[in-house]
């Protein structure tokens, strides 16, 4: 039995080379497509289809080019220039015809994303904006309106993200403490935004002490909306007294009976 000496990050770079019979250059690795006004929405997705296969470095720089006498060299271009062809197919038309090809992948990203993606700061306030804005509508799902409210916190996060203590490692619990605070101010959020159908379960929750996590707060609330659902259904299918005395009343005439 020998004793492999590859380090760990040799062989998930290694492998990040290797290309399987489905990638081709001519497919689709995302289903949203780039169309000069949804950078945020696109960007992530594209992301994550190429974190599920292997190849994020190649935009984010983690995966460098290898030196062209490196044995490595070749496994590399091909990759990269699959994933260069990957970025094209996801850009609409009108968008493809702006960028410019380039050698590396990284080079392309960089470029749509210097082009397309607004300031930080700008981007962020936005973002506050709608949150501070974000409301359940009168007939919306707990559910749609979480996914809503939850996008918005991951778009702020990962553009302003917390700060983190000097400590090295952490003693002074910073991080924790940040954490808490962000998500009580989660569930602050949340709340705010319910439809005022909601208003005795969200009364409830805030008169709890402490103040519940917000999956607590989520799950209790799914709770009311499915009894208001049941309650709803019943009262659609109980015949009314009314209608059905009319109907008694209805067939006694029609039988020749007595009239009431």
């Amino acid at each position: 039995m020998t004793n492999s000496t590859e380090k760990p990050q040799d062989s998930k770079t290694e492998s990040s080379y290797n290309l399987i019979h489905v990638e081709n250059t001519g497919s689709k690795i995302t289903q949203i497509a780039f169309n000069d006004n949804n950078y945020d929405e696109w960007s992530q997705s594209f992301k994550l289809a190429l974190l599920a296969k292997g190849k994020l470095g190649y935009i984010d720089g983690t995966i460098t080019k290898p030196s062209d006498l490196d044995s490595k060299f070749e496994s590399w271009r091909s990759a990269n220039a699959l994933v260069t062809l990957w970025i094209y197919n996801a850009l609409e038309s009108d968008v493809r015809k702006q960028i410019a090809l380039r050698p590396e992948a990284k080079q392309v990203w960089d470029n749509i994303k210097n082009r397309f993606c607004q300031a930080n700061d700008a981007r962020v306030y936005r973002l506050q904006a709608e949150l501070m804005a974000c409301q359940q509508g009168p007939t919306e799902s707990l559910m749609a309106y979480y996914g809503r409210i939850t996008t918005l916190w991951d778009e702020i996060l990962e553009n302003d993200p917390l700060s983190s203590c000097s400590c090295n490692p952490c003693h002074c619990d910073w991080v924790k403490v940040m954490d808490a605070r962000r998500e009580k101010k989660r569930v602050r959020d949340f709340l705010i935004g319910l439809d005022d159908r909601f208003d005795n379960a969200r009364s409830h929750i805030l008169g709890t002490n402490p103040l519940p996590n917000l999956n607590f707060a989520y799950n209790r609330l799914l709770q009311e909306e499915g009894v208001r659902n049941l309650t709803v259904q019943r009262a659609d299918t109980k015949p009314e007294p009314m209608a059905f005395a009319t109907r008694i009343n209805q067939g006694s005439r029609e039988q020749g009976g007595p009239r009431n």
